[in-house]
C-alpha cells in the first residue's frame, strides 16, 4: 500500500509523507479505525462511518516528545493536530530524534501547514526560531512606507515629471547667406 505504515515490531510507526494520499490506523486504536490523509483533507473511517475533514482545520503538524526510560531515552510522536482528540492522527513515532525532526518538517511541508511543538505539560506552541541568542522574529519592511514602496521614492515626490511637448519643426530659407 503506497504511503501506508511500515510492518515492523511495532516500535516504530511511519507514513511516507510523499506518498500522498497516506493510509494508516490509529495506535492503540481499533482495527476497524482507518484514516487517509490527502494533499486537501483527511478522512477517518469509523464503525461504518466516514467524516472527512480539511485540512484546514487542522492546528499544525504537532511534535512531542515523552521519556521511555529512566537513561534519558526519548520516543518522538509526530501528530496532525486537531482541536478534537478523535481527529488527531499519528504521523510517525520513532525512538531516533533525528528522523522524528525530519518527518516531523517534510509532513509540514508537504500538507502546508505550520509546525507545532506540544511541551511536557500538554500545552501547544510554536518553535522558537532563533540563532545563537538572538530571537528571530518576522522581517521587518526595509522602508518605512513600505504601502508606497512601489510608487516613487519620497524625496521625488515634490518632482514634477517631465513631459514632452510635440516638437516644432520650423521650415524656411537661411538668413544668413554664405560665401
Amino acid at each position: 500500500m503506497a504511503g501506508g505504515a511500515t510492518v515492523g515490531s511495532g516500535r516504530a510507526y511511519r507514513l511516507d509523507p510523499h506518498t500522498l494520499p497516506a493510509r494508516g490506523s490509529p495506535i492503540g486504536g481499533s482495527a476497524a479505525a482507518t484514516f487517509v490523509i490527502a494533499a486537501d483533507r483527511t478522512i477517518v473511517r469509523r464503525a461504518g462511518t466516514a467524516v472527512a475533514v480539511p485540512l484546514g482545520e487542522y492546528r499544525g503538524v504537532a511534535v512531542r516528545m515523552e521519556p521511555i526510560g529512566n537513561d534519558g531515552t526519548v520516543r518522538g510522536f509526530v501528530e496532525l493536530l486537531h482541536n478534537d482528540a478523535e481527529l488527531t492522527l499519528p504521523l510517525a513515532i520513532n525512538d531516533d530524534p533525528n528522523s522524528i525532526s525530519s518527518d516531523w518538517q517534510a509532513w509540514g511541508r508537504a500538507l502546508h501547514l505550520p509546525l507545532l511543538i506540544i511541551g511536557q505539560d500538554g500545552s501547544v506552541g510554536e518553535p522558537l526560531r532563533d540563532t545563537g541568542g538572538v530571537h528571530m522574529g518576522p522581517p521587518k519592511p526595509r522602508r518605512r512606507h513600505s504601502f508606497f514602496a512601489k510608487r516613487r521614492p519620497r524625496f521625488l515626490t515634490r518632482r514634477k515629471v517631465g513631459r514632452l511637448d510635440a516638437v516644432r519643426v520650423v521650415f524656411g530659407d537661411e538668413i544668413f547667406g554664405r560665401d
